[in-house]
């Protein structure tokens, strides 16, 4: 059995008689972080107080060096003109393998003829251990496919404790032979990665594990994504439906380049590259030239569609219901154009982001992305945000069984593209931007609870600044002037942690948050060197008053470990569509 931190209080004696919403201070169970992993980070917390959990970056990966590019050889300070016996029996200094590994990770490397790593990992903590869920990983010598090739994700459960997430196909090398033009014509043959799809939807209850294909599959293979689920096992997420405009026409030039015979890669690498280029994309129309700021668009060669699994006790799939974005897409609009649920809630209503066009005005230049929300069949606007010329962007993130939907949409404060929380509640038809710590104050509700208490991330100090500190907040939305709360505040001051996000909350005010801890590292030179690490901590509520820490203890410390939207913060922005829960990157 591992062993963990426990703060101050047996948790479990302390969340049985303490009612949540009488709480001001938690007791904190720090989760150990596998050895597998450097980095752990929450993605939701059921009622049982069990969470999912992301690995990030692998500890002790083998990685075949002859299989990189002279490039990326000399960028991490190898000369490329050694041997391959050479190369194979070179040591990697602790420097070098972690500017290999975030090199080569999927959604940063464009290279296919370099390795691909896994680089995620999907986790579950059952209160005591933290296991991880490898279903794709092809660890057979008979296959083509190579191991720890490919990333997988769980991001939320329900009280059943069924999990559900994705996973991506594992690569393998094909070859491909091209001739060069000119005089002295040469032929050329190399080895680039494949793989069978970008990703499938998984579930899994512990025993058994269960994926999704894509009702579209051309090229890439697809894409399907579980991003929630309730307790009576309806699923919600999103698929893959047809090829963008623009997508047929580049595959068509892929084609047409085999077929003349002036392709210099295959028609997989050359649709690969297209969908690689948009996955890293951001919105052109809302770039900001003086504060330098951008916000992921996060696209595909895919038309996707929010999608809701109706599944039975095992997984199997009873019923499936899609739904189309916002609006329909303008005419001369070739771009990908999609809807994703990311949240559900036990009456059956989901939430999350659609396109759309600001102004309701269909035109390509004026493409946004707004919260929606998904129910009997219609996707729905919510009151309040379409019509407001100054929202940008925005989705929602979560949907309690209250019907109160929480998310974030920007808006420009002070010429700064600023997240601003938001509350809608669905009965009453209501819209409500939250406080925030002050006004200005980037905001990203992640999560809420029956009881109207929303958890998430939000700045803390005000500054002209485009990166400003930032922590995780407890906020309780139904009691009135009620303000934020600093999660650093509600701990020991001697608990050596620096909370930068909560991530989830469950009905008993149970916290799943991200602490960034200062680990000292020894690497093979007996160098030692401060890094920051990403841990789960679960935080119980408890009675007590708010800690005023002196500013000479330990306090400063955890204050110094305070992050922006730079730095560590920028590993939980962990690809995909936007700044979500589970799903955090905007």
């Amino acid at each position: 059995m591992k062993k963990f931190t426990l703060g101050v209080l047996s948790v479990a004696v302390a969340a049985s008689f303490i009612s949540p919403a009488e709480a001001t201070v938690f007791t904190f169970q720090q989760v150990e972080t596998p050895e597998q992993v450097r980095h752990l980070f929450p993605t939701d917390i059921n009622d049982n107080r069990h969470v999912t959990e992301l690995g990030q970056f692998p500890t002790d990966l083998e990685i075949d060096l002859t299989k990189l590019q002279p490039s990326t050889l000399a960028s991490i300070g190898i000369n490329p003109e050694l041997e391959d016996e050479e190369l194979a029996d070179y040591s990697l200094s602790y420097g070098q393998y972690t500017a290999l590994i975030e090199t080569l990770r999927d959604r940063a490397s464009p290279q296919l003829r370099n390795p691909r790593i896994s680089y995620h990992f999907a986790g579950y903590f059952d209160g005591q251990t933290v296991t991880f869920n490898d279903f794709f990983n092809d660890t057979d010598p008979e296959t083509p496919e190579l191991a720890n090739t490919a990333d997988h994700y769980f991001y939320a459960l329900n009280n059943n404790n069924a999990r559900v997430g994705w996973g991506t196909a594992p690569y393998r090398y094909e070859s491909f032979t091209y001739t060069t033009d000119g005089d002295d014509p040469e032929t050329i043959t190399y080895e680039a990665a494949e793989r069978d799809f970008t990703r499938q939807a998984m579930w899994s209850d512990g025993t058994q594990t269960k994926t999704y294909p894509a009702p579209e599959q051309a090229y890439l293979g697809g894409e399907t994504a579980m991003m929630d689920i309730n307790d009576f096992n309806v699923a919600v997420g999103f698929a893959s439906m047809a090829l963008s405009p623009n997508a047929v026409k580049v595959g068509e030039q892929c084609e047409t380049a085999i077929e003349d015979g002036s392709a210099v890669r295959s028609v997989y690498g050359c649709m690969w590259q297209r969908w690689f280029s948009l996955t890293n994309s951001v919105a052109s129309n809302l770039q900001n030239f003086y504060s330098r700021t951008s916000i992921a668009s996060n696209q595909s060669i895919y038309d996707m569609q929010a999608a809701v699994w109706q599944l039975d006790t095992d997984g199997s799939v009873i019923d499936v219901t899609y739904y189309p974005p916002l609006m329909e897409r303008a005419e001369e609009d070739e771009g990908d154009f999609s809807s994703y649920a990311f949240a559900i809630n036990n009456n059956g209503i989901a939430v999350g982001q659609s396109w759309t066009y600001y102004e309701g005005v269909a035109e390509p230049g004026r493409r946004i992305k707004l919260p929606a929300i998904f129910r009997d069949g219609e996707t729905l606007p919510i009151t309040g945000i379409t019509e407001n010329r100054d929202y940008l962007w925005g989705s929602a993130t979560d949907i309690n069984d209250e019907n109160e939907v929480v998310g974030f949409v920007i808006r420009s404060i002070q010429g700064i593209q600023r997240y601003v929380g938001f509350k809608y509640d669905l009965d009453t038809d209501t819209f409500v931007e939250l406080p925030g710590f002050f006004t200005g104050s980037s905001t990203i509700p992640t999560a809420i609870n029956n009881s109207g208490v929303i958890v998430g991330t939000a700045e803390i100090e005000a500054s002209l600044s485009t990166q400003r500190r930032r922590v995780g907040f407890r906020f309780d939305s139904r009691v009135a002037d009620a303000l934020f709360v600093d999660l650093n505040n509600t701990v020991d001051c001697d608990a050596g942690l620096f909370i930068a996000t909560a991530e989830g909350i469950n009905n008993n005010g149970v916290i799943a948050a991200t602490t960034i801890n200062e680990e000292e590292i020894v690497d093979d030179q007996g160098n030692t060197r401060d890094e920051q690490r990403a841990k789960t901590v679960i935080l119980d509520p408890t009675a007590g008053e708010p800690n005023q820490c002196s500013v000479t203890d330990e306090r400063v410390e955890r204050e110094g470990a305070a992050i922006g939207f730079g730095g560590l913060f920028t590993m939980f922005l962990i690809g995909g569509l936007i700044t979500v829960r589970r799903w955090i990157k905007a």
